[in-house]
């Protein structure tokens, strides 16, 4: 079982209950995607965006690499692993680069989840809110207290409040995930790198028809990055999709969508053997 994290994140930031739940049935192999975490960066820091560059439709920036070639770095762990065939779940840019890797080597995934993630197309309308939390993000604050607090503000934006921006945990997963981008060399640009890779990735809608593997759509009805609509649309697209959508619910994975994820994998393995890999 392969995970792939979204935009800026960490492969330290799934929830534990769902590690928990997949360790009993498969091999998880979590990896920080190219410019994050403990991964190599790519390029520099930014001092501003891009110029031409804009979150919400199509732009004049040239990203470094795309969607594809992470999908492909994705494939080339499973190689090095000597893992054939495998499932995958991924979220946000993660699910997009999941689809991708189902679209590149439809006989190696097994199953896919995709969850809070795109349609086919990468540039997508969400809030004003959104597109201002992620712009802080694609240029970050020098100091750590500034870093610290919007890590905190980020995680009550996107889980529509279920996380609280002042709660002790909260703080403390901040301070965590910090240390660790600061071992892997900081930011040094790799947020805004991975979002001109969304960004000026093509279209990929027209392939989805392709994907072979059963697939589990769910997304956040009150996903302030990635609007509810792309869960209906994937899901119409995929040829063998379950969707799942969760009320109150925003840019973010609940107990709930933990629940059922699992209980669709052990449903699936059941009619698909295979798929316990």
């Amino acid at each position: 079982m392969i995970l792939i994290a979204g935009l800026g994140m960490q492969l330290v930031e799934w929830p534990e209950s769902l590690l928990e739940n997949l360790r009993q049935s498969y091999c998880v192999v979590q990896l920080d995607n190219r410019d994050m975490g403990l991964s190599e960066r790519l390029g520099r820091s930014y001092s501003a965006l891009p110029e031409g560059f804009h979150w919400t439709r199509p732009h004049g920036a040239t990203a470094p690499y795309h969607l594809k070639d992470m999908a492909l770095d994705a494939l080339a762990l499973a190689d090095h692993l000597n893992v054939g065939r495998f499932s995958v779940i991924g979220f946000s840019m993660g699910g997009m680069i999941a689809q991708q890797m189902s679209i590149l080597a439809p006989e190696r995934v097994i199953a896919l989840a995709s969850l809070c993630s795109a349609d086919g197309c990468p540039v997508a309308n969400g809030s004003d809110e959104n597109t201002d939390m992620l712009t802080r993000f694609f240029v970050p604050p020098k100091d750590r207290a500034g870093q610290e607090q919007l890590f905190c503000e980020s995680a009550a934006f996107y889980s529509h409040g279920a996380e609280a921006a002042d709660a002790p945990a909260t703080q403390a997963a901040a301070r965590v995930l910090l240390d660790r981008l600061d071992e892997g060399g900081g930011d040094a640009g790799g947020y805004m790198r991975q979002a001109l890779a969304i960004t000026d990735s093509p279209c990929w809608d027209h392939e989805l028809s392709k994907v072979l593997a059963p697939a589990f759509v769910a997304h956040g009805a009150e996903d302030p990055c990635l609007p509810v609509a792309l869960g209906h649309r994937a899901a119409d697209r995929l040829p063998r999709a379950e969707l799942h959508i969760y009320e109150n619910t925003g840019h973010w994975i609940s107990a709930r969508c933990v629940a059922d994820l699992c209980a669709w994998l052990e449903k699936t393995e059941l009619m698909h053997p295979e798929v316990a890999v």
